[in-house]
């Protein structure tokens, strides 16, 4: 018996398949930032079997649960999408749908980096920053759209969002931030090292990839993403104080050189830091397919009756 996940994101779609609490198949694919029912149709019968009992799918944005229904997000198209419904009859198994970072979170608590912990926050950073609360081993989802801290205002000054507000924490903190931010390094100095490493039409991941290389001032970008992430975080520590914060995602796979200036700029701006120990930040177990994994996992545990999906 086996389930699938899939995960839309701002640009790739990720599809595993889970038999017996392990990966058998997985595939990834650019976002054609098109008809999300079709997107999700496509990639879970990229991993599709003839034992698939369920499938989840986690998208991008905000998603009533347990209705299943995009509302809208900042990074993927339309509004009031019944994703539950829609590929529920495309794909004629039973279907859920959940936000992202929520399954990311499920994922990790279930197989991952937040295993052994009651009390964690999940921050996934790449297109966007998004994120889960996990207390006392359950997901919290308030109303419905829990987590969506990316958009936390960090600079009312600052650089217009995606979602249409001014300065949300993921202006400095994200994929586009670091693309953004090694442009504005390029213009300045269009002969460096970096510049003759990346290609012409280059990502956050060509950045990260070339500071995992080596390149210095590759890892200078990076580490500036990091240190705008880490103040982020001190925020969420003040409010939530958990035992542990899991970052997933494009950029969180990338590991020390990202995390690793995060977790000094929390120590040195932790509220009461003298007095309190920062809790661990630790990089995602699962990488990027923390999302689709999550949402096998959560399929699985609706069939096997864990969790309703009555309101």
């Amino acid at each position: 018996m086996a389930t699938v996940g899939i995960d839309i994101g701002g640009t790739k779609v990720a599809a595993v398949r889970l038999e017996g609490g392990a990966v058998v198949e997985s595939r990834r694919a650019a976002n054609p930032h098109g008809d999300l029912v079709a997107a999700a149709g496509e990639a879970a019968r990229s991993v599709w079997a003839d034992d698939v009992v369920a499938v989840g799918v986690g998208v991008a944005g905000l998603v009533r649960f347990p209705e299943g229904t995009l509302v809208w997000g900042p990074h993927v198209s339309g509004t009031e999408v019944p994703i539950r419904e829609d590929v529920e009859a495309n794909l004629g198994v039973p279907v859920f749908a959940d936000n992202d970072a929520n399954l990311a979170a499920f994922g990790e608590m279930r197989l991952g980096a937040a295993q052994g912990y009651e009390h964690v926050l999940l921050v996934t950073l790449g297109t966007g920053i998004g994120g889960a609360v996990i207390i006392a081993g359950q997901i919290y989802r308030g109303i419905s759209f829990a987590g969506e801290w990316g958009h936390m205002v960090y600079d009312p000054k600052g650089l217009l969002c995606d979602c249409g507000k001014r300065g949300c924490w993921e202006t400095v903190a994200s994929g586009p931030a670091l693309v953004r931010f090694a442009r504005e390094s390029l213009t300045l100095n269009p002969e460096s090292s970096l510049a003759r490493r990346l290609p012409e039409d280059y990502s956050a991941e060509d950045i990260t990839a070339a500071a995992d290389a080596g390149d210095e001032i590759a890892r200078g970008l990076v580490a500036q993403v990091g240190a705008e992430f880490g103040r982020g975080l001190c925020s969420l520590i003040a409010i939530f104080d958990p035992e542990a914060i899991v970052i997933s995602g494009g950029l969180g796979s990338v590991g020390e050189s990202l995390v690793g200036p995060a977790r000094r700029v929390a120590a040195d701006a932790l509220h009461g830091g003298a007095y309190r120990l920062l809790p661990p930040i630790l990089v995602a177990t699962l990488g990027p397919e923390a999302g689709a994994v999550g949402a096998a996992s959560m399929a699985q545990a609706i069939i096997d009756n864990e969790i309703t999906l009555e309101p």
